[in-house]
């Protein structure tokens, strides 16, 4: 089995023909990855994926809000003010000012974080690869390297004619269906004057 030497110089991939890159992937061209090799990548190279970012700690996060500039300007004031007028009174209203400033913004990005978390398990790239001589789809985060991709151009080939035509007639009647709906909701008297006309 042909491996590739993670400690040698770069490999040249645009260099390499379809047979070199497969050879050094150790990969089938047809068939693509099987089980073994695929449980095999995803336990060296872990997921297709950004690594995120370290998780900032509460304390850290509170400390940060006093970077802005109205909380230094706030904190400035309470200093000064109790340098000079030594009214603990006002100083203890300005200091609790950036206190109120900083759980506001503390929250504001809390809500800001979650709803990004949503959005991103909302919108899931799928890939579409050939695993064991089988087309799959699968998250594009499980992508591994050698994987065979399958587009839809692909199934656009004679042997995957009967599967593209069922595609296609699945997303026209959805389409009609959907037409239809909104046509009755819309305009009922219509809908049902076109119908009784198709009948005659």
């Amino acid at each position: 089995m042909t491996t590739i030497d993670e400690t040698s110089a770069p490999t040249a991939w645009y260099r390499k023909t379809t047979d070199e890159t497969a050879q050094l992937l150790d990969v089938d061209t047809v068939g693509g990855l099987t089980a073994s090799q695929v449980s095999e990548r995803q336990t060296r190279y872990g997921a297709n994926e950004l690594t995120g970012k370290a998780k900032e700690t509460p304390l850290h996060a509170f400390l940060r809000q006093y970077e802005d500039l109205m909380q230094i300007i706030l904190v400035g004031a309470a200093v000064v003010n109790q340098i000079v007028t030594g009214e603990a009174g006002t100083t203890l209203v300005l200091l609790g000012l950036t206190v109120f400033n900083a759980v506001l913004g503390l929250h504001q990005e809390a809500k800001a974080e979650a709803s990004l978390a949503a959005l991103e398990k909302m919108l899931k790239d799928i890939a579409r690869v050939r695993r064991g001589g089988t087309v799959s789809e699968i998250d594009a985060a499980l992508f591994e390297d050698g994987e065979n991709p399958v587009d839809l151009a692909a199934l656009a080939s004679p042997a995957n004619s009967d599967e593209l035509a069922a595609r296609v007639s699945a997303a026209s009647s959805a389409d009609a269906a959907s037409s239809l709906s909104r046509s009755i909701a819309t305009h009922p008297s219509e809908v049902a004057t076109r119908a009784s006309v198709t009948a005659r």
